[in-house]
C-alpha cells in the first residue's frame, strides 16, 4: 500500500530502499517477530517445555560461545536473540547473522519433529513480510539471508532449490550461501557454484560432460530450446571459464583482472536458478 508522500513522487520508493543498516523501525520489527516465535512454538502443538528458551540457551551457547552452565542466572536466564538486536555495539551484518543462526537453528529442529515445518516457516514468512513493509533490501530465501532487487529474483531461486534433485540443490544453495556471506560476499565462487548446478543438472539427464553437448543432446532428445537461448547459456557458460575473471581459473594478477562484483553473483544465481526451472518444466 503506497501513502501520500509515495504517490505523490515526494518519495520514490528506490531512494528508501534500506541496505547496510538496520533502522530503530526494523529493529523493532525484528523484536516483535523474536516475540512472535514464542507463539509459533505453542501453536504447533509439537514442542513441550519451554522451546524458546532452548533456542536462546542455543545462541548462548554456539552464536555468542558463552559457556553453557552460565546461561541460567538463579532461576532467571540470559535473554539473547532481541538483546543482541538491539546492542548498538552490534554491526548490522552480525544482527542478521544472528538471525540467520536462528533461522538454521529452527529448521534443523523442525526438520525433525514436525513434517508440517510449522514454526520454521512462520518465523520466516514473518521476517520477510516484515523486511519487504520496510523497504528492507533483504530477504530470506531457504535459510540464508540475501540482498534482492525483485521479488521475482527471489521466487526464481526459490522455486530451483525447492523443485531440484540433492546435487543441485547443494550447488545452488552453496552459491547462495557464498553470495549472502558477510561482511563481503565470495562473488567469484558464488558465480562458480551457480554454473556448476547447470553444468551438473545438464550431466544428470544427458550424460555429457559439457553444456554445449548437453544441450544439442535435449535438442536432439525433441525437447527443443530456441536457439538464440541456447546460445545466450553457452555465452554465459564462456563467461565464467574466461581467464581474466577468475571464476574457474586462478586470477593472474590484481591490478591487470576484473574481480566479479554482486551484481555479476546475483544475476548469475538467479540465470541459472531460472533455467534449472525451465529445464524442469521443459522436462515434464
Amino acid at each position: 500500500m503506497k501513502l501520500f508522500s509515495e504517490r505523490y513522487n515526494y518519495v520514490k520508493i528506490n531512494d528508501v530502499i534500506i541496505r547496510e543498516k538496520i533502522t530503530p523501525e526494523i529493529q523493532n520489527a525484528i523484536c516483535s517477530c523474536y516475540d512472535k516465535l514464542q507463539g509459533f512454538f505453542i501453536d504447533s502443538g509439537i514442542y513441550y517445555g519451554d522451546p524458546y528458551i532452548d533456542m536462546e540457551k542455543y545462541l548462548w551457547t554456539y552464536f555468542l560461545n558463552q559457556r553453557e552452565g552460565n546461561f541460567n542466572v538463579g532461576s532467571r536466564y540470559h535473554i539473547v536473540a532481541t538483546q543482541f538486536i538491539e546492542d548498538v555495539k552490534n554491526p548490522w551484518y552480525k544482527k542478521l547473522d544472528l538471525i540467520e543462526f536462528t533461522i538454521k537453528y529452527l529448521y534443523t529442529i523442525d526438520a525433525k519433529y514436525d513434517r508440517r515445518m510449522f514454526v520454521f516457516h512462520s518465523f520466516v514468512n514473518q521476517l520477510n513480510y516484515e523486511f519487504k513493509r520496510l523497504n528492507f533490501a533483504y530477504r530470506v530465501v531457504n535459510t540464508e539471508i540475501v540482498e534482492i532487487t525483485s521479488e521475482e529474483e527471489l521466487d526464481a531461486v526459490e522455486s530451483s532449490i525447492h523443485d531440484s534433485p540433492s546435487n543441485i540443490k547443494m550447488h545452488l544453495n552453496k552459491a547462495l550461501e557464498l553470495y549472502a556471506q558477510r561482511p563481503v560476499g565470495d562473488y567469484r565462487n558464488s558465480i562458480k557454484e551457480s554454473i556448476s548446478a547447470i553444468e551438473a543438472y545438464c550431466r544428470e539427464i544427458t550424460g555429457e560432460k559439457t553444456l554445449g553437448e548437453a544441450l544439442n543432446k535435449i535438442n536432439n532428445k525433441g525437447l527443443v530450446i530456441p536457439q538464440i537461448l541456447k546460445v545466450a547459456f553457452e555465452k554465459l557458460y564462456a563467461y565464467t571459464n574466461q581467464p581474466d575473471t577468475g571464476i574457474r581459473h586462478a586470477l593472474m594478477d590484481e591490478s591487470g583482472t576484473y574481480t566479479p562484483a554482486a551484481e555479476e553473483a546475483l544475476f548469475m544465481l538467479v540465470s541459472c536458478s531460472s533455467f534449472i526451472n525451465y529445464l524442469n518444466k521443459k522436462l515434464k
